[in-house]
């Protein structure tokens, strides 16, 4: 017994001093002290307080350290310097976790936001890259949060690979030159990345998920949106993206699905929305006063309550998929040999009143939906796709059996023909 009680004795002297050790390490010190270049290790503990870089330095901590903001200072602050980087930190805070003004040079990565009002504040600044951070915003009304990682005024960004859920907007984009924004996850947000006022812009296969809106454009020019999910945005205000005032913008290669509005461009010019997959949105494509080079291709359009809407100046639609086309393929060539007309009264005003889905494919609906396309399809204002796609997985299999078809029967007939001659031999 006595035996047990020394060890016992010894692990607890052991932790008090090793508490001690940390709690003694002060981090500011630290930072004053180091010289350009050099690593800065923060071990293991909870340090309270609002730490300032200036000097080219690199900031290290490990599982378990934290740096815990004071008042409503940042918890760190870097400003006028280069080449920064800052890693494995856990951070929190009542208002920011990391504020960064006029840095060039600057990496932030396997970082943990957690409890603050916004998590990474960038401006004035250029060379910046933030990956594999996680921002997990307070509870409550989107006007009460902050955003999880914002950027101003700065050029040549790259936010990668990180997740983010329960902030305003996700990643906040505004007056940026050059931006990268790939791989993120944003859930339960007002905005799932936000753009303004930026130009030379790309957000690539991130997940939108359960947020107002997944990316919200805005003055903003020369963007490629490609390779995005975006689902399940479906408040009375949701859009899987809205572009507004925009102009060169790609849209392609992404997953829509599952929104109240899947796309909806506004007052925007040449905007190619192409090889996307719009699943079971209330309107899959949306447009008010797009330019005559805005173009839809090479969509696919499947349970969606409205494929396409817009005002007098309409969009393209070229070569679409829609799964409610009723024409055939004569030629065989791929294509329908009728137009696709893309209205519906009855989606019109099911988008407004959803209780009346329920009447969806009723015999009535069928009725009205054939006399629109009968009654409209000549008309000046209608969205027309002369040229609807028919289903390419279909086409393909099909090219796929004949192929099979012909091999097994080619088989066959030589296997009658050696055994034919066999035969004959014998």
């Amino acid at each position: 017994m006595g035996l047990v009680k020394k060890i016992g004795f010894a692990l607890l002297f052991y932790l008090f001093v090793s508490q001690t050790v940390y709690a003694d390490f002060d981090v500011q010190n630290a930072i004053d002290a180091a010289k350009p270049g050099e690593v800065v290790h923060i071990p293991v503990g909870r340090y309270h307080g609002n730490f300032i870089v200036t000097k080219p330095i690199m900031l290290q901590g490990e599982e378990g350290t934290e740096l815990i903001a004071e008042g409503n200072e940042p918890a760190l602050r870097i400003e006028n310097t280069a080449n920064i980087t800052v890693e494995n930190i856990t951070l929190s805070g009542k208002n920011k976790a990391i504020v960064a003004s006029n840095v060039d040079g600057l990496e932030l990565r396997k970082l943990q936001i957690e409890d603050v009002h916004t998590g990474v504040h960038v401006q004035s600044s250029k060379n910046v890259r933030i990956h594999e951070v996680n921002v997990t915003g307070n509870e409550g009304h989107y006007s009460q949060k902050g955003n999880g990682i914002a950027v101003f005024k700065s050029e040549d960004i790259i936010i990668e690979d990180n997740t983010i859920e329960q902030v305003q907007d996700g990643i906040y984009v505004e007056d940026v030159k050059r931006i990268v924004v790939q791989r993120n996850k944003v859930t339960n947000s007002r905005y799932g990345t936000h753009f303004m006022y930026t130009s030379d812009a790309e957000a690539l296969f991130n997940t939108y998920l359960h947020n107002v809106t997944g990316l919200m454009i805005m003055m903003t020019k020369d963007i490629l949106l490609e390779s995005n999910t975006v689902a399940n945005h479906v408040d009375f205000n949701g859009y899987g993206m809205l572009l507004y005032d925009v102009q060169q913008a790609e849209i392609k290669f992404n997953t829509i699905k599952n929104n109240r509005t899947g796309v909806a461009l506004q007052k925007s010019s040449n905007v190619q929305v192409e090889t996307n997959d719009f699943q079971m949105n209330q309107t899959a494509l949306e447009g008010t006063k797009v330019s005559e080079d805005t173009t839809a291709s090479n969509n696919s359009f499947t349970g969606n309550i409205l494929t396409a809407r817009s005002d007098k100046q309409g969009f393209k639609l070229v070569g679409n998929y829609y799964d409610d086309y009723s024409g055939i393929d004569l030629e065989d060539n791929g294509f329908g040999d009728v137009p696709y007309v893309a209205v519906s009264s009855f989606g019109q005003w099911m988008v407004r009143q959803p209780v009346y889905q329920y009447f969806v494919e009723s015999p009535s609906v069928i009725l009205l939906t054939s006399l629109d396309r009968q009654i409209n399809k000549t008309e000046k204002n209608m969205l027309v796709d002369n040229t609807p796609r028919l289903a390419m997985k279909d086409t393909e299999e099909k090219n796929k059996m004949n192929v099979v078809q012909m091999l097994v029967g080619l088989f066959l007939t030589l296997s009658s023909l050696w055994l034919w001659k066999r035969g004959i031999t014998e």
